[in-house]
């Protein structure tokens, strides 16, 4: 069902987020949970068997070549966005007795995560996070926070706009997580 659904991805990221539905059909078929207007690029890796670990909530881009080995639950908050080569994984061995062990990823909603991110242990990335290109996450990140660097670490926190751009000039509110509503912004009535 991977196969399938990685050979039908639609040809760029541009394409309206209800085209990407028919992908999203064959991988929860697989028994992942995929919300609405989610849009996973080529290349998307995960452990066979192990797929309803991963929920992917509503209004998700995640790009090529994605790696999400969940050996516990990996949980993506809505209207994150994840670039291209990203791995996670959330299981490892004990240094001593090479027991296998794992734990649930969380990643927040309206988090943005750059390219070549790798979150390689149980963590909690809270709500309107950037993890900054090449980051290694090892530790949780609280609300807000920019992270960068191996390991990565915090540098600032991030001033919240009124609006922050989705896809295909799609917004929302980063304090509601909803679809942002330009007539309400401008005191219209809807």
């Amino acid at each position: 069902m991977k196969y399938v659904a990685n050979f039908i991805t639609p040809p760029d990221i541009t394409v309206r987020l209800d085209k990407w539905e028919r992908k999203n059909k064959f991988l929860r078929l697989t028994g992942m949970h995929i919300g609405k207007h989610v849009a996973i690029g080529p290349g998307f890796q995960c452990i066979t068997g192990l797929e309803q670990h991963i929920t992917i909530d509503d209004y998700v881009a995640i790009g090529h070549n994605a790696k999400l080995y969940s050996f516990a639950p990996i949980r993506i908050g809505s209207f994150t966005t994840i670039a291209a080569d990203v791995s996670f994984t959330n299981g490892g061995h004990d240094i001593a007795t090479l027991e296998p062990h794992a734990g649930e990823i969380k990643i927040g909603r309206g988090c943005w995560i750059g390219h070549g991110v790798r979150i390689v242990k149980p963590v909690t990335i809270g709500d309107n996070v950037i993890i900054a290109a090449g980051a290694l996450v090892t530790k949780d990140v609280p609300d807000g926070a920019l992270v960068v660097g191996m390991p990565a670490k915090i540098t600032k926190y991030r001033e919240l706009p009124e609006k922050v751009w989705f896809l295909n000039n799609t917004y929302f509110d980063p304090s509601t997580f909803t679809l942002w509503d330009k007539n309400k912004a401008n005191g219209e009535k809807a």
